[in-house]
């Protein structure tokens, strides 16, 4: 689970339990929107670190690669001049450093994943808030409607010792609590899903150089 995907789930059971707890649901509702924003430029910072450290490790891949060439290089001038010991010490610097720019790109290609990942968790958090906004406009309507209610209700109370609809509609917000609270329990289990499929297929992929081979092969190509 991403960090902006645990701050959305803290953010909404925070939101839930004061809104049980709290008097004012209008005050609640602008003071958690105002933390909503602190988090939301806190996670567009920490995207943007991110984006900058593809970019730092693309410029050592850059610089990895320019290396490779030159050792390639290198041992075919050996090889040219006759010192097959040169040329063996220039390919097996190129095997070193080739390792490495393996090594950059899979850092790179991972820290682009975290980037696209945190872009998506970031729109979407971005429309809970913009919705969220939405919806205090009409807060101050609904509260004063909820007062209303409320007070009819009393006088209902006072008529109907059973408080049917009262209880339904109290029932009714619990079960939709509930369910809700279930979604987000499968949206959190679901974000839980193991990704280690390319670390066991990696190991697969790694083959020892052939240094004799790749000398014969420019030998070859000099003759």
């Amino acid at each position: 689970m991403g960090l902006l995907d645990r701050m959305k789930t803290i953010f909404q059971a925070q939101a839930n339990v004061a809104l049980d707890n709290l008097e004012d649901p209008k005050a609640m509702i602008a003071q958690q929107l105002r933390n909503l924003d602190d988090k939301l430029q806190k996670a567009r910072g920490e995207l943007v670190k991110s984006m900058a450290e593809v970019k730092l490790i693309e410029q050592k891949m850059g610089e990895a690669q320019g290396q490779v060439t030159l050792y390639q290089e290198r041992a075919e001038k050996a090889v040219t001049a006759g010192n097959d010991d040169l040329a063996r010490k220039a390919l097996l610097e190129k095997s070193r450093l080739s390792a490495e720019l393996a090594d950059l790109t899979k850092q790179r290609d991972d820290q682009k994943r975290v980037v696209d990942e945190l872009s998506g968790d970031l729109d979407s958090l971005s429309a809970m808030r913009d919705d969220f906004a939405r919806k205090q406009a009409n807060l101050s309507l609904r509260e004063e409607r909820a007062k209303a209610k409320e007070e009819i209700n009393a006088v209902r109370a006072e008529i109907d010792p059973h408080h049917i609809g009262q209880e339904m509609g109290r029932m009714s917000e619990k079960i939709s609590r509930m369910e809700a609270q279930a979604d987000a329990t499968k949206d959190y289990a679901d974000r839980q899903k193991g990704s280690d499929l390319d670390s066991a297929f990696a190991s697969l992929d790694s083959k020892k150089p052939d240094i004799e081979a790749e000398l014969a092969l420019l030998k070859q190509k000099k003759s």
